[in-house]
């Protein structure tokens, strides 16, 4: 469930921090608001908190916290586990029936299909791009036109490329907003 969030400025960041151990990442777009006090006219469906007690509002919140969400992801590399910020991913690989995470350092092998990655990732920051890969659009520094009406991204700190498949290319350049 996406889950937006609207209050004053002052308070946002306290209540952002607050929301983070339940898993629980802030849209612009949502499918249900949290909206302080006197603020509320106009969001729907939404739940109004008093910003006196933000306490409660990680009571109230605790259910509709995804449970296998999170905002980290677990891979392996030489035998250990590590835990990977969605910050560090530039993309997923999905190879034979491995799914790899790619950062601008290392290469882990995740146990999750990429498909349920999909499904739990944050979509405004993460989009498919061929049936193999997903890539992080915070972490692409260039879109080249290439062969066949294709795309190449190029990633930041790093000199890995992801090709963006014909049939994928509609569907990002509107969620880039370039069409």
């Amino acid at each position: 469930m996406r889950v937006g969030l609207v209050c004053r400025n002052e308070i946002r960041e306290e209540l952002i921090n607050r929301l983070k151990p339940y898993g629980i990442e802030i849209y612009r777009e949502a499918d249900l608001y949290m909206v302080e006090e006197g603020l509320h006219s106009g969001f729907l469906p939404c739940i109004v908190f008093d910003p006196n007690d933000l306490n409660r509002l990680g009571e109230i919140l605790k259910p509709f916290a995804p449970t296998s969400a999170t905002s980290k992801i677990i891979g392996s590399h030489n035998e250990e586990f590590y835990v990977i910020d969605h910050e560090q991913v530039l993309y997923f690989e999905a190879v034979d029936s491995a799914v790899l995470c790619h950062t601008a350092k290392e290469v882990y092998r995740l146990k999750e299909k990429l498909y349920q990655l999909e499904e739990r990732l944050p979509n405004e920051r993460f989009i498919k791009v061929n049936r193999s890969f997903i890539v992080n659009i915070d972490s692409v520094a260039k879109i080249i036109p290439w062969f066949n009406r294709r795309l190449l991204l190029k990633f930041v700190h790093s000199k890995k490329e992801v090709e963006v498949s014909k049939s994928f290319v509609g569907p990002f350049k509107e969620f880039l907003g370039m069409r």
